[in-house]
Formats: structure tokens, C-alpha cells, sequence
């Protein structure tokens, strides 16, 4: 019993140290909490006293700006400065008050009577209007035309001034002379043959056709044979069709109604040109081309049959 005893009174002792010590634990903590919640108020004191001296700030510096800024300057001397007042503008002449004559019938007659103008002076400055002051109006706007001088002519002195006069009989006027007009397209000469057989010959390096009966020379004419990309055939051939008008075609063209058509061999022919009048140099695709009316007179010419003779 006595040990149990013991045993409690220890643990009541221990007890009680305990509580004095978590007594003393909340003394010591005590002020340190009280200490920690004076900062935070303090900390939270300082953030509103920033915030009013960067306001102090701010407002100095816009104060500072404004002062100094040459808008504000301007705005500021153009209120200050005194408002110049307008003066009224000055009249740059004199007026003059001139009366109307007025008429004062004397005895049946009319005699006008003029008051004599007086004038006022009114607004020039430094000038002082004296009494019975004269103003004589001046007319303006006049043209000054200076005088002709008359050029006399110097005369011999013991001499007269003679007139003469010659009469010239009239001069003919020559009579009026045509200027000679060239004649396109107008067939040459015909020429008579000896009733020989008729044959054409084509001079290719002179460009000419001409027309023959027998030995006879009859007619000859220019033509415009092929070109050396389209050369004239060259041989002895025979008219083997004659055709008034048709249609000739090839590579590149097209041509209707091509007049006056003698072929000799294959569609080489002899025919008339109606798109050029370019003849003496070769133009064609190898035909022998000839004026219409040209080509006309060696179609009646020759026949189906008809010798066609081509060489250089």
C-alpha cells in the first residue's frame, strides 16, 4: 500500500510540474505573439504611406511639367497679354461736299447760280482742316496722245514738184496648160502582123511578154513573173485553157475572180491583176501577171493551142 502511495504521489507531482511548465510555455509565448501581430500592423501601416508619397510624387512631377512646358507658357502669355484694341481704318481721302447749281429765273431768263464747295476734312490723320481751304478736282484716268509728227519730204529749192505717169500697156497672161497626166492600164500600139501563127515569148530576166505571128513583132507588154522562192517555170508550152474569170488559191492566198486566165502548163498561167500594180518586178507564186486590160488583149490574142515560149 505504501508503494501505491509513493507511486501516486510521484505522478501527482509530475503532474503539476507539467502545467507550471505549459504555464510558463504561454508566458514566454505570450509577448511573442503580441509582438508578431504589432509587426503585421505596422506592415500594414507602411503600404498606405507609399502609396500617398508616390501620389505627392506624381503630382509634383505634372505640377513641374506644366510649369515648364512652352504650350502652357503660350496659353498663359496669350491671357496675360493685353487684348490689342481694333482701330476703326482710316479713310485715305478727303471728302468734299460739292452743291448742285440751282436755277433763279431774272426777268423770263434762266441764270444758274453755283454755291461755291466747301470742304471738310474728315478722318486723315495729322492733318488739320483750315477754313475756306480751296480743293480743286482733278480729272484722272486721261490718255495723253502724243501728236503725230508729219514727215515732210525735203524739197530742192528753184525746183517744181512734178508728177508723171507712164501707162504700160497690158502684160498677155499665158494661156492655161494641163499638166500631162499619165495613162495607167492602157494597152500599147497594135501592131500589124503577117498573118504568121501566133506565139507569146516571156522575157523573164526583162520582165516583158511580147506577142508575135510569124517573125512579126505585134505587141508586147510588162509583166511580174515569180519569185525566187516561187520561180517562173521555164520551157516551151502550149495554152491548153482559157478561162474569163476564176478563183486561184494556194498556200498563203486566196484570190477570186481573177480575170483573163491563159494556163500553159499545169496551174502556171498567164492572167490579169487586180491587187497590185507593182509590174516590172517579180511578185507572183510563178503565173505571168499582166495589167487587166494588158491581160485582155493577149487573151483575144491567142487561142487553146497558142505557143507560150519562157526563158531568161
Amino acid at each position: 500500500m505504501k508503494k501505491l502511495r509513493d507511486s501516486m504521489a510521484q505522478q501527482n507531482g509530475k503532474m503539476q510540474q507539467s502545467e507550471s511548465g505549459s504555464g510558463n510555455q504561454d508566458q514566454a509565448n505570450g509577448p511573442a505573439r503580441g509582438v508578431s501581430k504589432g509587426g503585421k500592423k505596422k506592415k500594414n501601416l507602411i503600404l498606405p504611406i507609399l502609396l500617398v508619397v508616390m501620389g505627392c510624387a506624381v503630382f509634383l512631377f505634372a505640377a513641374w511639367s506644366a510649369v515648364n512646358s512652352p504650350v502652357l507658357a503660350s496659353i498663359l502669355n496669350i491671357s496675360s497679354a493685353p487684348q490689342q484694341v481694333q482701330k476703326a481704318p482710316v479713310q485715305s481721302f478727303a471728302q468734299v461736299d460739292i452743291a448742285k447749281p440751282t436755277y433763279t429765273p431774272i426777268g423770263g431768263q434762266s441764270v444758274a447760280q453755283v454755291i461755291p464747295p466747301t470742304a471738310t476734312l474728315t478722318s486723315i490723320p495729322e492733318v488739320t482742316a483750315q477754313p475756306n481751304l480751296d480743293v480743286v478736282v482733278q480729272p484722272t484716268n486721261t490718255l495723253y496722245v502724243e501728236p503725230a509728227t508729219a514727215t515732210s519730204v525735203p524739197q530742192v529749192a528753184g525746183e517744181a514738184s512734178v508728177i508723171s505717169a507712164e501707162i504700160i500697156p497690158d502684160t498677155p497672161t499665158p494661156e492655161y496648160v494641163a499638166p500631162a497626166t499619165a495613162v495607167a492600164n492602157v494597152p500599147p500600139a497594135v501592131y500589124t502582123g503577117n498573118g504568121g501563127e501566133r506565139w507569146i515569148d516571156v522575157d523573164l530576166s526583162e520582165q516583158r511578154l511580147y506577142a508575135y505571128e510569124g517573125d512579126v513583132l505585134v505587141n508586147s507588154f510588162i509583166v511580174s513573173t515569180g519569185t525566187w522562192q516561187t520561180p517562173t517555170v521555164t520551157g516551151s508550152y502550149k495554152v491548153w485553157v482559157k478561162l474569163r474569170s476564176a478563183a486561184m488559191s494556194g498556200p498563203g492566198y486566196y484570190l477570186p475572180d481573177v480575170p483573163y486566165i491563159m494556163y500553159f502548163y499545169g496551174d502556171y498561167g498567164i492572167h490579169g491583176t487586180y491587187w497590185h500594180n507593182n509590174f516590172g518586178t517579180p511578185m507572183s507564186h510563178g503565173c505571168v501577171n499582166l495589167s487587166t486590160p494588158d491581160a485582155e488583149w493577149v487573151y483575144n490574142f491567142s487561142k487553146v493551142g497558142t505557143v507560150v515560149n519562157v526563158h531568161y
